[in-house]
């Protein structure tokens, strides 16, 4: 498995390969071997990193989740690398009129976070949409008002279809 991890504002590329306890893990493409062992569910964890022991505990707030590693707390976001990827490719077109944000793929609208009017920042949610049995969450690109949402919620779309229109 692949992910985006960004830690205090750096971004690493992690891929994992778990057999049976051990995790072959590499950092930006940096082969580490570790060790790892869940001691109370998803929360406490002890870790063998190249011979050296530590302790971890991980808490969820939302998208992001706090570690603290033998004391020391950071700031973690982890993304899976496909759904990263496919929200790359997230069509959008910032001109004068604004920013259409449009279907990367084929899909149904699940839910629509905003309403004509209201006034969104740069990586605000705006639209969910399902495809290939996953959702999808799209998100501003630039801030602005929200001009005009040309679909409802459970409209199927197609590739490139417009779903929100974010103007100045």
């Amino acid at each position: 498995m692949s992910y985006i991890v960004t830690i205090q504002g750096t971004t690493y590329n992690i891929s994992l390969d778990d057999r049976e306890g051990r995790v072959a893990l590499q950092i930006d493409g940096r082969p580490v071997e570790i060790d790892m062992a869940s001691i109370q569910g998803d929360q406490l964890y002890s870790l063998l990193i190249e011979g050296r022991s530590y302790t971890a505990v991980a808490a969820t707030f939302g998208e992001q989740r706090e570690v603290r590693v033998n004391g020391v707390s950071s700031v973690v976001t982890v993304e899976d690398e496909q759904l990263a990827r496919l929200r790359g490719q997230v069509k959008t077109r910032r001109r004068a009129g604004g920013e259409q944000i449009k279907a990367p793929m084929p899909g149904r609208v699940v839910s629509i976070s905003v309403a004509v009017g209201d006034t969104v920042e740069t990586g605000h949610s705006v639209v969910v949409i399902e495809a290939m049995k996953m959702e999808n969450e799209l998100r501003a690109h630039a801030g602005g008002t929200v001009k005009d949402i040309p679909v409802g919620e459970g409209d199927t779309v197609d590739k490139n279809d417009v779903l929100v229109v974010i103007g100045d």
